[in-house]
């Protein structure tokens, strides 16, 4: 256990530095593997939908907004295991706006007492481009109707795909996956040759461990995240305490500079409401900080039997 926390302080300790990423890490990104790793899909052989919503530097104009929802399956062909998934994402960020429909599989081998799976994604991205939201300046250094800049709206569409492999079991879970495979280009504009978006593949590395105490009705889990595209990177590391597998609360540090402040539920049975807030530790303090909500739901129906629901958990 002593090595463990040696681990987890480590993550937290080396990364010091980033820079933007065009896939975002939600900071509850434990509570959805999916969305960074398509071979999570029907990792838990439950029905579970859900969605995710993230408001990143709230207060400042074009400041990020995500929206997620999605749901996925585990199910069995004969002996083998599958999972299946669809998932929708709106991510507005200044004068773009990314609007995406993921399509995953994932194959599962049984591995000890857990699962190794591959997953794929196929991606379909809409990249648009709103000129009513650009400021321009006629001054000796910039003039407003530079060629380089678009002067009306305009959108483009292309299909991308995502791979990965993740084993997970009921202590811990580890996967890596490379999402923008094809790193396609989107031309924004008729009036200019420029591409205004090229989308770059990221490598992202997840994982996290369950650490049982004495008193069995709490479990501390940790967990952290790492994103590169190759030229800068960016991660999150968590801590949260769960106590009696419904109320769970913790902290992370985004290597960002942001600190973050996390808490849940579990309502009913396999209904999960997640809330954390990133309190910014450099100059975007100015902000109103970053606001994430999670609703999840998890359940089995049996219809040779009378219909069963449970609640799942992260790890």
């Amino acid at each position: 256990m002593r090595k463990l926390f040696i681990v987890f302080v480590f993550l937290v300790s080396v990364l010091t530095t980033t820079h933007g990423q065009q896939t975002i890490l939600f900071s509850q990104y434990m509570n959805n593997l999916v969305i960074n790793n398509p071979a999570a899909v029907g990792h838990n052989d439950m029905i579970n939908v859900g969605g995710s919503f993230r408001s990143q530097y709230a207060g400042f104009e074009g400041a990020p907004i995500v929206y997620n929802v999605g749901a996925d399956i585990g199910f069995n062909i004969s002996k083998t295991k599958h999972g299946a998934g669809i998932n929708f994402y709106d991510n507005t960020v200044g004068l773009f706006r990314f609007q995406d429909v993921n399509l995953d599989y994932a194959y599962r081998i049984p591995i000890k007492d857990g699962f190794l799976s591959a997953g794929i994604s196929i991606n379909f991205t809409t990249v648009s481009y709103d000129t009513d939201r650009l400021h321009t300046v006629d001054s000796e250094y910039h003039s407003s109707d530079d060629p380089s800049i678009a002067q009306s709206n305009g959108n483009d569409f292309k299909m991308d795909l995502g791979v990965g492999v993740m084993y997970k079991n009921k202590t811990w879970f580890a996967g890596i996956s490379l999402l923008n495979v094809l790193a396609p280009k989107y031309k924004l504009s008729s009036t200019s040759e420029t591409n205004l978006f090229d989308k770059s593949r990221n490598l992202i590395f997840i994982g996290g461990y369950n650490i049982s105490f004495t008193n069995p009705l709490y479990k501390l889990k940790v967990s952290a995240a790492i994103n590169t595209d190759f030229v800068s990177w960016s991660g999150i590391a968590n801590a949260n305490i769960e106590y009696k597998e419904r109320y769970w609360g913790g902290l992370g540090y985004r290597i960002d500079g942001a600190v973050v402040f996390m808490a849940g539920i579990r309502v009913l049975n396999g209904l999960n409401i997640a809330y954390s807030f990133d309190l910014p530790t450099s100059s975007l303090i100015r902000s109103a900080g970053s606001h994430e909500v999670s609703l999840s739901y998890s359940f089995n129906i049996e219809l040779s039997k009378k219909n069963k629901y449970k609640s799942i958990r992260y790890l």
